[in-house]
């Protein structure tokens, strides 16, 4: 890599030449920001363990999209979320909110796809980056990737607005479901946030549109990205 340049000294070989790491945009925000605590999740030992708080919240999110998980595959939600009323009343609230993102009965024709947990994968640059969608809908015409977030505080939209979830996940779902880029939209939805008092409030959602100007954008920072990692990494500074 050179500094003076900016470009990657790396010939296509010596890359090709790397054991094939896979990517997500949790590994791309970190090499972006924090490179060496990029180094630290591909080393267990220096992981650093998250608080308790932040333990109770993850266990709360994981439950949550669970829930949501098992719910589209038709299971009733009273059954699996009896211990957590308070869980069930959220999916109650986001079904009266948007009661689009539950499956209609019957299934809407126009509709060739509708999966949670839907996984793909995308060979890039020498890399795989791999994405798993909380939800996502495909129709001939349209893609909608629906994200569950569980937050007290949701961020600043404009911060999602660059963050790497938002860009992986488009980009990916561009490049692998037969959609132009401004057919996809993306949408987090809010189920779990509260007001300065503490109090509930019902759902809200952020919503992206996407284009082909972003998607190109996209693009050229990825390989920068992966240039760069691919650089360090035959430099002996990167596993």
């Amino acid at each position: 890599w050179s500094g003076k340049s900016g470009q990657c000294l790396c010939t296509q070989e010596s890359v090709m030449a790397l054991p094939i790491l896979s990517l997500s945009q949790t590994h791309l925000t970190l090499l972006e920001t924090c490179p060496r605590r990029f180094q630290y999740i591909f080393d267990q030992a220096l992981a650093v363990p998250p608080t308790p708080e932040g333990q109770d919240a993850a266990l709360w999110g994981n439950q949550f999209h669970l829930l949501m998980q098992q719910q589209a595959l038709g299971l009733p939600v009273d059954v699996m979320a009896t211990a957590d009323r308070d869980m069930t009343a959220k999916v109650d609230a986001l079904r009266q909110q948007a009661p689009q993102l539950f499956e209609s009965n019957p299934p809407d024709p126009h509709e060739r796809l509708r999966q949670s947990e839907h996984q793909r994968t995308l060979a890039f640059n020498g890399y795989l980056f791999k994405v798993i969608y909380d939800l996502v809908v495909l129709t001939e015409h349209s893609g909608l990737i629906v994200d569950w977030k569980t937050y007290l505080k949701p961020p600043p939209k404009g911060r999602l607005t660059h963050d790497w979830q938002t860009r992986l996940y488009l980009y990916v779902l561009a490049e692998t479901g037969g959609l132009a880029p401004e057919q996809l939209t993306m949408v987090y939805w809010f189920v779990r946030h509260q007001d300065d008092q503490g109090k509930d409030l019902p759902p809200s959602d952020y919503r992206f549109t996407y284009s082909l100007q972003q998607h190109d954008q996209t693009r050229a920072d990825l390989l920068l990205l992966t240039d760069r990692l691919s650089a360090l990494r035959l430099r002996g500074e990167f596993p």
